[in-house]
């Protein structure tokens, strides 16, 4: 009975096992039969273990696939790192089926161009949450905050699927956001006041809170709201800064993703982050000093 069950799930190909893919995997994986997108394997079964913040461990097994193991997808989620979005689809072009569905999932301002480019026919999603996830271990992290998600299409052709609603049912506290325009610059503006100043300082999210930070938050994020208020976006200083501060205290005990690149010396999502906002100044004849700086601090490695 059990395998009758699993062949009738739809099949869900996740790329990579980083912190937040497999914690959507732990909460995805009853509704779908996963299958978890690896580099090179020694398993064909990837035992993962997710740590509660009730500090209950689950333990569960998900088939892992190389991608010259792949015939064609359905149904693919894309948890990367912005910078590797391009090249996970140039990869599996050609696996990925006309009508599939798609999801991203990362920092940062999505390059839509080159997507839609390298994708025309699929339905597009994105995919933002504020839950985090620690990684210990390649098949092992700590569940370490709530939050919400949300998820909106990237192109006209996407209609509520049956994936989009197995989605629904398993992610707790997710909704469909109709304009994918502002969910974007949202969650960019929440990167923005967030990810560079814990990196550099190399604190917790949480630590922001305190007023030694605020005329920096408060120069990045008016920087933002100017350039998405000239990209058509409504977003007031105010709101923004409200968004901000409420992220920075839902996860006050995490370490963001760009804190934990720029303290293990990695590639970090600078570029699609405060690099946007430099970059749509430099379009706009409208001078960032705030993100430039943090551009310029983090791509040269300066702690």
């Amino acid at each position: 009975m059990q395998k009758r069950n699993k062949v009738n799930k739809p099949k869900l190909y996740i790329v990579g096992h980083g912190a937040i893919g497999l914690l959507f995997a732990q909460l995805l994986h009853t509704a779908f039969d996963i299958k978890l997108i690896v580099r090179s394997k020694t398993k064909n079964l990837a035992h993962i273990t997710v740590a509660a913040l009730d500090q209950s461990v689950e333990t569960f097994s998900l088939e892992t696939v190389t991608i010259d193991e792949i015939d064609s997808i359905d149904n693919l989620f894309i948890p990367t790192k912005s910078y590797q979005v391009a090249n996970v689809l140039a990869q599996l072009q050609n696996k990925i089926r006309s009508d599939a569905i798609v999801i991203l999932s990362h920092n940062g301002m999505p390059n839509l161009t080159a997507i839609n480019q390298a994708l025309a026919t699929q339905n597009l999603f994105f995919l933002t949450t504020s839950m985090a996830a620690l990684k210990h271990a390649d098949f092992a992290i700590a569940h370490t905050g709530f939050g919400a998600s949300f998820i909106g299409a990237l192109n006209a052709n996407t209609e509520k699927t049956p994936t989009i609603e197995h989605l629904l049912t398993a992610i707790p506290n997710i909704t469909i956001e109709q304009n994918i325009n502002a969910l974007l610059w949202q969650k960019l503006i929440i990167n923005i006041a967030i990810n560079p100043l814990t990196a550099v300082h190399q604190v917790k999210n949480g630590a922001l809170i305190a007023p030694q930070y605020a005329s920096e938050i408060i120069g990045l994020i008016n920087e933002a709201v100017f350039i998405a208020n000239k990209e058509g976006v409504e977003i007031s200083l105010s709101s923004a800064l409200d968004s901000a501060y409420r992220v920075m205290r839902a996860t006050s005990q995490n370490y963001s993703s760009m804190n934990r690149d720029v303290f293990k010396q990695q590639q970090s999502e600078i570029d699609s982050i405060c690099g946007y906002i430099h970059k749509k100044g430099v379009e706009y004849c409208y001078s960032t000093p705030f993100n430039s700086r943090f551009l310029a601090l983090i791509q040269d490695g300066t702690p």
